[in-house]
């Protein structure tokens, strides 16, 4: 979704930083204590935040300089695809940023070439530490060892047509709970007529379709990829709740319950079908709400993302971690930001900047009540998951990933169990190629 090419960003940045490109050396014991670093510190904080999450970057940095008189931070914005390479790159020469807002899947990949600063420390110090998004703080765990703290999450949600709903004879208060009823819904709304669709995906886009099914085979306690980084295995051909996701999408499509569109849809307009009316049901991304137009947003839900077959619900932690890479220049002035970044005042303004905080504890009935669609995302942000691999793009992003070309077997062509063949098969090949 985001880097063309079969070579994956795993490889690529390992390609750049060598084996030994830096050491951490955050949580050693002659690293500062927690109640001294980010304390009152001075000077630049270079930070490097990417172009996709420029939003809450803007607007922090500047909060951030307006508040704070002897500490400043400097905005770098990374574009598109080219993210890791910079980053990459920058470690290598050894002059990197002192603080990264990184796209949290490729957390992995920068902490286990030793490129980030151990800050398990200071992370374990926050009070609110239990609080914080699991999924972002999985990612940038090795072991015991924090290697970056959650920055902002960007959530995939239930969205549904309340209006659509009662027309059908459905209850608009009633969102799927599994998808046995996703399903009976969206032929019930189909059966509407005049253009309206019962259901949508981004059916060729990887990464999207990626980013609202995993979350209900993790809310059903099922991963596809199993076991510690290096030893890793599929969990395909055996997967029931995968198998009866990929047949309820095959249903749907045949039964042309989904807009004929959907199977070229690339994500680029993602969500414009449902923002028009014209959609009962799409699983999607929360960040679609500030396109809505004020004369039908009324008439728009969302719903966590259910279990297959129900009584669950999960999220995809999506979003970005912040980390200091080893060898940043001002690594105390970078704390002393993140930890302003993670409070209550700053967090809170994240729905009108395209995002969701990372914290649950901010999910107050305040909250709840000016930002009602953010609230579900919130919620769901409890249970979210991610899949813990170096070899997430290869496996589910690239064009053409082992993901995809199950996907289209099993719901375009309609061979569910070569689909799932090829998937097993597939994806495993890949994780011995990444050695993930």
């Amino acid at each position: 979704m985001r880097r063309a090419g079969y070579l994956s960003i795993a490889a690529a940045v390992a390609v750049v930083l060598g084996v030994t490109a830096c050491s951490s050396s955050g949580g050693t014991a002659s690293s500062p204590s927690a109640s001294s670093f980010g304390v009152n510190a001075t000077g630049t904080v270079v930070f490097w935040a990417r172009q996709a999450t420029d939003g809450p970057a803007k607007a922090l940095v500047s909060e951030f300089n307006a508040t704070h008189k002897n500490l400043k931070v400097v905005l770098h914005l990374t574009p598109p695809n080219d993210d890791t390479s910079q980053l990459a790159t920058a470690i290598r020469a050894g002059s990197p940023p002192d603080v990264v807002g990184l796209n949290d899947i490729d957390v992995p990949t920068f902490s286990h070439e030793n490129a980030l600063l151990n800050i398990t420390k200071y992370v374990s110090a926050l009070p609110y530490k239990s609080a914080l998004s699991p999924g972002h703080l999985a990612l940038a765990t090795i072991g015991s060892q924090y290697y970056g703290v959650p920055y902002l999450a960007d959530l995939s949600v239930l969205w549904y047509n309340k209006k659509l709903f009662a027309e059908a004879g459905l209850n608009p208060d009633d969102p799927p709970a599994n998808y046995a009823q996703i399903v009976t819904d969206a032929e019930k709304i189909n059966a509407l007529g005049n253009g309206i669709s019962g259901f949508s995906f981004a059916g060729n886009c990887q990464g999207c379709l990626g980013f609202t099914m995993l979350p209900s085979l993790w809310a059903d306690g099922v991963h596809m990829l199993k076991g510690p980084l290096g030893n890793q295995t599929a969990n395909v051909a055996n997967d029931t709740q995968l198998k009866t996701m990929l047949s309820d999408y095959q249903l749907m499509w045949s039964r042309k319950l989904v807009p004929l569109a959907d199977q070229t849809q690339n994500g680029l307009t993602w969500g414009a079908d449902f923002e028009a009316g014209k959609v009962g049901i799409l699983p999607g991304d929360y960040g679609i709400a500030a396109a809505f137009k004020p004369s039908l947003a009324a008439d728009f839900a969302d719903a966590p993302l259910p279990g297959v077959t129900g009584d669950s619900y999960s999220t995809f932690d999506g979003g970005d971690d912040f980390v200091i890479p080893a060898g940043a220049s001002n690594p105390s002035g970078a704390w002393e930001f993140i930890k302003w970044a993670l409070e209550p005042a700053q967090q809170v303004q994240y729905p009108s900047l395209g995002d969701t905080p990372v914290r649950t504890d901010i999910l107050t009935p305040s909250f709840a009540a000016k930002n009602p669609y953010d609230a579900v995302a919130l919620k769901a942000l409890a249970k979210g998951s991610v899949e813990y691999t170096l070899a997430y793009d290869a496996v589910y992003n690239e064009p053409g990933s082992p993901w995809f070309k199950m996907f289209e077997d099993a719901v375009y062509t309609n061979n569910l169990t070569a689909g799932l063949q090829e998937g097993q098969s597939g994806i495993q090949t890949t994780l011995d190629t990444v050695k993930s």
